[in-house]
């Protein structure tokens, strides 16, 4: 028999008991009868007979079986006991002729709990075998004790029936899915399945050699990373040797996904400027001249002719060449709406010099992380906000403030208190937006009700505002000063039905352009860079940085207008903020009144609405078409909306 091999088996039981004593937590494997203990269930559910991951298997179903193993599941017992014997019987049957009896396990919350074959277990674990064929049930959760990240991953199950992939972040399944040009709603065909299995089995046995053990990023997460850069293909018949030369090319976004403040959201411009003292010695870039001048190349998703949003990124170019003098050269690319017009954008930029490309819509920030690391020696700003890629600089206007002072008038115009808001899609940001309109209506009006409609779900939305007896809404936002055309931006309509303009956001890209240009001039941008270990750095700038604004129609009485001066000033001196202080949602309130205002993260990603709000907020789901794919592609959607 092979008392040798659990000799060896047994001092990496006993390694692992000291190691979990120092660390204060549990040596022994985890019993689901303790996990459960005091809990409701929503019953049981038999998956059936399957091959699953040895390293998901985490513990025993019964406390009588935990003190038999390390929570390794390497055996502690003495050599000179039968449970010795009988495990190294185990062993040598494995080695001969391969353990044909499927174990019994319960799966509780995507981890395994054995209830009949503990010493299989440990004898596959110490050989390193990366799965083991078992008998699997099910034990549901309550709705109330269910993660989200857990609903998705049985949405997942549901039409690709197999565990090997953890995600820890919600939404990650839809995502996958869509990489691999799948839904969670259609069957994927077993061909695909088996094929995923062995491309994912190849790269986490690459990328665990390369990970360390304080990494708590899952090889599932960084494999969705390399995903969303290299694509699925990229690992079909390629040398392991490639995909470990792949990892470490990505490694620093690797670090930035596995850090615990993986984002730096910058709220303000002045705090990019060079400081004197220590870094002013590094500032030694390239001197730029008219004769050598600054490339930067512009990537607009639509044309100039029939997009507003990519010829207001245009105006902003055009100001951006004026403003620098010849010093700062620039050229653009149309209808760059697809992976390969971006990609063949990109590359000719490259080739025309470009040192700075501006991918000026949300939905190329995957193409812009994939072609910065295809060419780290240019720097790729993307216009989006809330982006946890450090070799993308993302910038994006702090929109909420204009929608807080359009709340605002709006309730001016409410007779009726009943006000229409129109929201694009559930994206970053426009939660924030919907309850700032909300608060500044709320302020004005404690009456007003904020009826809400999302243009991504169709249906006519003026119609439907109309049937509700609401004459003032807000439609979708215009992007730049002096259109006024009916039903963009705050509108009225009138007793006659004519439609008139209120207000409306005005954004200044210029603005953003020149200082984040000028940040390369100066060399400030380098020192973020080299500052930034494990963070990636989104600019988020409001009205007080002069690159968004509200523009007032004729239509606007003076004394309202005094008020939204009154309003624009404190917004700018940061004496009010409509996420200051004390806030309601549908379910309750959100913080008291002596509260601070909620930081940049929380705006952002928020996912609840305003008390005030009639509506909610639709998932990814809910979606269907072009809306649906250019939110999954714009890697904007927090996880809570998805």
């Amino acid at each position: 028999m092979s008392y040798e091999e659990y000799q060896a088996a047994k001092r990496l039981g006993e390694k692992a008991l000291r190691r979990a004593e120092s660390e204060h937590r549990n040596p022994y494997p985890d019993s689901l009868d303790e996990l459960l203990e005091g809990k409701r269930t929503a019953g049981e559910v038999r998956i059936g007979t399957l091959d699953i991951p040895l390293h998901m298997v985490n513990g025993t179903v019964t406390r009588s079986r935990q003190n038999s193993f390390s929570y390794n599941f390497m055996p502690i017992m003495d050599i000179n006991t039968e449970f010795a014997q009988k495990w190294s019987n185990l062993y040598d049957s494995q080695v001969d002729e391969g353990l044909r009896d499927p174990i019994m396990v319960y799966e509780y919350l995507h981890a395994f709990y054995v209830q009949e074959g503990n010493k299989r277990v440990s004898v596959m674990k110490y050989l390193e075998v990366p799965s083991i064929q078992a008998e699997v049930t099910r034990v549901m959760p309550m709705e109330e004790d269910c993660p989200e990240i857990y609903r998705e991953f049985l949405a997942f199950y549901r039409v690709a029936p197999f565990y090997d992939i953890v995600f820890t972040k919600p939404g990650s399944y839809q995502r996958f899915a869509s990489l691999l040009g799948r839904n969670l709603e259609d069957a994927w065909p077993a061909d695909l399945i088996n094929t995923v299995r062995g491309a994912y089995y190849r790269f986490s046995m690459v990328y665990e050699t390369m990970s360390s053990a304080d990494m708590t990023i899952t090889p599932g997460d960084a494999f969705l990373l390399y995903l969303l850069i290299y694509q699925f293909d990229s690992l079909l018949d390629v040398r392991r040797e490639v995909i470990g030369e792949r990892i470490r090319r990505i490694w620093k976004e690797i670090l930035v996904e596995n850090s615990s403040d993986p984002i730096s959201l910058r709220e303000s411009p002045e705090s990019s400027k060079p400081s004197a003292g220590f870094f002013s010695g590094l500032l030694k870039g390239p001197a730029y001249t008219e004769r050598h001048p600054l490339k930067a190349a512009f990537l607009y998703e639509g044309g100039l002719e029939e997009s507003s949003w990519s010829s207001d990124h245009d105006v902003g170019r055009i100001y951006l060449e004026k403003y620098f003098r010849g010093v700062v050269s620039t050229w653009f690319y149309e209808r760059c709406d697809s992976d390969d017009s971006r990609s063949a954008a990109v590359k000719d930029a490259v080739e025309r010099g470009a040192q700075v490309i501006f991918m000026t819509s949300p939905a190329q920030v995957r193409s812009a992380l994939r072609e910065a690391i295809r060419y780290p020696e240019v720097r790729f700003c993307t216009c989006s906000v809330y982006q946890p890629h450090s070799a993308v600089h993302t910038y994006y206007a702090r929109e909420y403030e204009v929608k807080f002072l359009m709340g605002a008038l709006a309730a001016v115009h409410a007779e009726n208190h009943r006000i229409g808001y129109l929201a694009k899609d559930p994206t970053y940001g426009n939660a924030a937006g919907i309850n700032a309109f909300a608060i500044g209506a709320g302020m004005i009006d404690p009456e007003a009700r904020i009826m809400l409609a999302w243009s991504c779900l169709g249906g006519d939305w003026r119609r439907e505002f109309h049937d509700q007896g609401i004459r003032v809404y807000a439609g979708p936002d215009i992007s730049f000063e002096g259109w006024d055309q009916p039903s963009y931006g705050l509108c009225q309509e009138m007793e006659d039905g004519r439609i008139r303009s209120l207000a409306s956001p005005v954004r200044n890209w210029g603005r953003f352009y020149e200082r984040m240009i000028q940040s390369v001039l100066n060399g400030s941008a380098e020192i973020d860079e080299k500052a930034r270990k494990e963070s990636a750095l989104n600019e988020w700038w409001g009205i007080s940085a002069g690159v968004i604004d509200i523009n007032l129609s004729s239509a606007v009485s003076y004394y309202a207008r005094k008020m939204i001066d009154l309003f624009r000033s404190g917004l700018i001196a940061g004496t009010l903020d409509p996420f200051r202080g004390e806030l309601h949602s549908q379910d309750g309130i959100i913080q008291g009144e002596d509260a601070p205002r909620l930081s940049g993260e929380q705006i952002v990603t928020m996912s609840w609405l305003n008390d005030n709000v009639i509506g909610t907020i639709p998932s990814v789901s809910e979606l269907k078409g072009q809306d649906r794919e250019d939110l999954e592609e714009s890697d904007m959607t927090s996880g809570a909306l998805k």
